[in-house]
């Protein structure tokens, strides 16, 4: 059912990964691949300069001419970590575009740190609606996305983990989304897992189902790393199966582990030994 793509192009960004307590509990989360190895690690409130590896870790990316950072989060949220606005500052002097993906839940309150992000944000949205959502990530909350988008710069991505939960709202998520025009494209992205495919397999087979009557409807105008684009309501949507696709990038965990590998789970796993 899934097929990692091996044949990968020279990488083309880093991830910052942060390791922590999330504020949501999204049941699709990569981190519970490696709940029991990922445990105890909490980095959100350490300051940049004190982690493991983190100067090794840049100097890797320069080496490899990488210039795009990414905070993401493997255990927590992009914008969880307390040092974040230096640390944007920091980097992006030493000539690093620096860029987050988040699940907006802290996003008024750092709306100013997000506006001085060179690279822009990634935003998740997997429902509009609060009962969903706490089904699918643990809380009933939904940002207040009609005054968060505007205010988030002119570099926004909105990314759509398609499952049981919300493939019935989909259209509705992007017809909403279509009314902004920061919005640069829409991600709509398969459930990616190592280890829990009897779990989640489920909700990997209704992705494919949903594409397959889908592209019949809207035809493929192009192709981005791989993963097929179209357009919706005059937005760009690009169908991305993560491990599928052709991009590549480095990954830094804030634990000191450092991976020159896409894939997360199998990189961290690999590599963690050799930083601890």
């Amino acid at each position: 059912m899934i097929v990692k793509n091996r044949d990968r192009q020279a990488p083309s960004f880093a991830n910052i990964n942060l390791l922590g307590v999330c504020n949501a509990n999204c049941f699709f989360c990569l981190g519970k691949d490696i709940s029991a190895e990922l445990a105890g690690h909490d980095q959100l409130t350490t300051h940049f300069s004190r982690w493991n590896n983190f100067r090794k870790f840049l100097n890797l990316c320069r080496h490899h001419g990488i210039d795009k950072l990414y905070f993401t989060g493997q255990t927590a949220d992009g914008l969880q970590y307390e040092f974040l606005d230096e640390a944007v500052d920091t980097l992006q002097s030493q000539g690093f575009k620096v860029g987050v993906r988040t699940n907006g839940l802290l996003a008024p309150l750092k709306m100013s740190t997000i506006n001085k992000m060179y690279g822009g944000i990634g935003y998740s949205i997997h429902t509009l609606d609060p009962e969903k959502n706490s089904r699918i990530m643990g809380t009933h909350v939904i940002p207040d996305w009609d005054h968060i988008i505007p205010m988030s710069g002119p570099n926004v991505r909105v990314s759509i983990v398609l499952c049981r939960e919300n493939v019935d709202e989909f259209f509705h998520i992007v017809k909403y989304l279509s009314q902004f025009p920061n919005v640069r494209y829409i991600q709509v992205r398969r459930i990616s897992t190592d280890t829990r495919l009897d779990e989640l397999c489920a909700d990997i087979a209704i992705y494919e189902s949903f594409y397959k009557v889908f592209q019949d409807i809207y035809p493929r105008i192009g192709t981005f790393y791989a993963a097929q684009q179209h357009e919706v309501y005059g937005k760009e949507v690009n169908f991305w199966r993560t491990v599928e696709t052709s991009v590549n990038s480095f990954n830094y965990f804030t634990d000191g582990t450092i991976s020159d590998e896409y894939f997360i789970v199998e990189g961290y796993l690999k590599n963690r030994r050799s930083h601890e």
